[in-house]
């Protein structure tokens, strides 16, 4: 099953086609749906038939998505937009004589990644709003069971906790650090990762927090600007306005989690429930570190690390 990081390989196939179609006046898959493929597998150095499996997995769950909602219709209106919706298909296909005699489509096909971009954009914004970043390298139906928790927190954070238990929670750590091109950072890291595999979870989060600031800084157009919720700002819109979907639902997510993280506080009042940077980072925090508050920044690097992953560092 594809992955959410996965989406970069989809979104690219995507562009392809956009771009054969407009140079082409259509969409003609005996011209286009190889040349997609091909350029889309040398561009993330994967083979072509990994590319066709996601972008048919991907092609498949915002087809099941849409006929979800299509099936909430009542029966006279499902019945004559099936209907529509398959004659649209067969004028889309340039290669069939049905264009030429119907004329174009009745009106453009939503794609895939408005389908999944509209999905999911709710759950990105509340699993964030309440301190979690979207896992990517988890696979895409699993969204369905995330999904099913929203309004659920303490169940949400344990479906977290016990994800990352034994075998994931140390591949998405040899994921980081394969990430961090910077040495010192890279040793930090796992220190930090020690200290958490022995329970010391106040001195991982402490030093943890240090290494994210590095990671998201990656991204930012500007070597001296520290402000990290300017970065994820500019990148969500950025990749919006790119119309790269997924890509700005994990910007989003990112945007999201960092605002909390790094919300302004008056040390004069109470300490925020969920962790804070500057309270952590100005010796301020009175609370005692939990497992979870740590499996977090872990979970944000993450994301920060598959973003990387699959993102060209000429263009930043």
């Amino acid at each position: 099953m594809a992955t959410i990081e996965e989406s970069a390989v989809f979104e690219y196939c995507e562009e392809m086609f956009r771009k054969f179609q407009e140079r082409d006046g259509g969409y003609y898959p005996s011209k286009h749906d190889k040349p997609a493929f091909v350029q889309t597998a040398e561009h993330f150095s994967i083979s072509i038939d990994e590319v066709n499996r996601i972008f048919h997995e991907y092609s498949k769950l915002a087809a099941d998505v849409e006929m979800e909602k299509i099936n909430k219709l009542p029966p006279p209106l499902r019945k004559r937009f099936m209907e529509q919706r398959a004659k649209d298909l067969f004028c889309n296909n340039r290669d069939l004589p049905y264009y030429k005699i119907e004329g174009s489509p009745s009106s453009d096909l939503t794609e895939a990644l408005d389908v999944l971009s509209e999905e999911y954009r709710s759950l990105v914004e509340y699993i964030a709003q309440v301190g979690w970043t979207i896992p990517l390298n988890i696979d895409i139906q699993r969204f369905q069971k995330i999904k099913q928790l929203i309004g659920n927190d303490v169940e949400l954070e344990q479906y977290f906790i016990n994800y990352y238990s034994g075998g994931e929670f140390r591949l998405m750590c040899r994921k980081i650090e394969k990430t961090i091109e910077n040495d010192a950072q890279r040793v930090l890291f796992n220190e930090c990762v020690d200290a958490f595999e022995n329970g010391k979870f106040s001195i991982c989060i402490t030093t943890l927090l240090t290494v994210l600031e590095g990671q998201i800084s990656f991204f930012g157009d500007d070597p001296t600007d520290v402000r990290m919720m300017r970065i994820c700002c500019f990148r969500a819109t950025d990749e919006m306005n790119k119309k790269h979907n997924i890509k700005s639902l994990c910007w989003l997510s990112m945007n999201k989690f960092i605002k909390n993280l790094y919300q302004k506080s008056d040390f004069s009042q109470p300490e925020p429930c969920m962790i804070n940077r500057h309270w952590i980072q100005h010796g301020r925090t009175g609370r005692l570190v939990e497992k979870a508050d740590c499996i977090r920044v872990f979970n944000a690097l993450s994301t920060i690390a598959s973003i990387k992953q699959f993102q060209p560092k000429q263009n930043y």
